[in-house]
């Protein structure tokens, strides 16, 4: 699959999940405050993408990477992500803009972090993982 079939799927997912049209959609576009998503559009999304490309999109995914990435060290206290967390959750998402993705973020904050850009990486690696198997 190509990175622009990747790019248009995913669109079509956001657009058939907030019922409206959409002129433009750009990969930097954040899905809750640019695009005006919502936490259960969140979860309808992540359906349309399964269904759409056939995998199954863990958004923990991200998370679950960072924490393997630090072993024992904890990745979040007092529901904030640590420094070491950040880091790595930047390498994570290249797409967002360091000044978003802060030491001592509250981890409600991670999902409007998350943009269109990420939504094709996170599809892309579920398909690449599946080739491999």
């Amino acid at each position: 699959m190509t990175d622009r079939e990747l790019y248009e799927g995913v669109c079509e997912c956001i657009r058939q999940t907030l019922k409206k049209e959409l002129p433009e959609i750009r990969e930097s576009d954040r899905f809750i405050a640019d695009l005006e998503g919502d936490s259960l559009d969140f979860l309808d999304l992540i359906f349309r993408l399964e269904e759409r490309f056939s995998v199954r999109v863990n958004p923990r995914e991200l998370e679950r990477r960072t924490q393997e990435a630090l072993g024992d060290i904890p990745m979040i206290v007092d529901e904030r992500y640590t420094e070491a967390a950040i880091v790595e959750l930047r390498k994570a998402l290249p797409e967002v803009p360091e000044d978003e993705l802060f030491p001592g973020m509250s981890i409600n904050k991670f999902p409007g972090t998350l943009r269109v850009k990420t939504f094709m990486n996170l599809v892309g690696h579920m398909l690449e993982s599946q080739k491999t198997i």
